[in-house]
């Protein structure tokens, strides 16, 4: 739970990031996912009064809080609300994120919008903390495979990719996402995001984005 709240926030600078996930998840409380499944959303508003980050005022956030909450009343856990959509592929991604929209409220950008020819950054950068297993990221998944996962592609990652010739596109889309992460596969096929954090670091550290 703490990984996808964070996921959802992961926009911008990485110590503002960090910053923004600490504010929040400190208003929660220790027990994440036990208030987010019996938390009401008359409790949530004074938790979440003055919280802001970027352009998500509380408000949005309360609209995901709820969302996600309901979300594991109805299925228990993230991974089995995955499961449930019975989807493979980039159409998995859509599904599990209609389960969140289903709900109702205005969610703007914090979950990917389903059929949207955006990249599902921060989509793709949650499954990848919990599906790999390794030094950096949880492996606390097994309804995926590594080897199913797609590359978190920001500007980074694409104009990393861009220079190594793995894409063309000017912009991080989906299309853009599908290229660079088919070239990394004929790499790595079984681990396609081993790469990824050396990728994104290195990026970050020539702009000064890390911290």
């Amino acid at each position: 739970m703490v990984a996808f709240l964070v996921s959802c926030l992961a926009l911008g600078r990485a110590s503002l990031v960090v910053k923004a996930g600490r504010d929040l998840l400190g208003r929660i409380g220790p027990q994440v996912a036990l208030r987010l499944r019996s938390e009401t959303s008359e409790g949530w508003t004074p938790v979440l009064q003055g919280f802001v980050y970027r352009f998500f005022p509380a408000a949005k956030v309360q609209v995901l809080l709820e969302a996600v909450g309901a979300v594991l009343r109805r299925f228990g856990s993230l991974e089995e609300a995955w499961k449930s959509t019975r989807a493979t592929g980039w159409d998995a991604l859509g599904a599990f994120s209609g389960l969140f929209r289903a709900h109702g409220g205005d969610l703007g950008v914090l979950v990917p919008v389903t059929g949207s020819a955006g990249a599902a950054k921060r989509l793709n950068l949650f499954l990848r903390w919990v599906v790999r297993s390794d030094a950096i990221d949880l492996g606390l998944w097994s309804a995926v495979g590594p080897q199913a996962l797609y590359m978190p592609v920001d500007t980074h990652v694409l104009q990393w990719a861009r220079a190594e010739g793995l894409t063309h596109r000017k912009v991080a889309d989906r299309r853009a996402c599908w290229e660079i992460s088919k070239a990394l596969r004929s790499v790595a096929p079984e681990d396609p995001l081993r790469y990824d954090f050396a990728i994104t670091r290195a990026g970050m550290e020539q702009k000064g984005t890390l911290f």
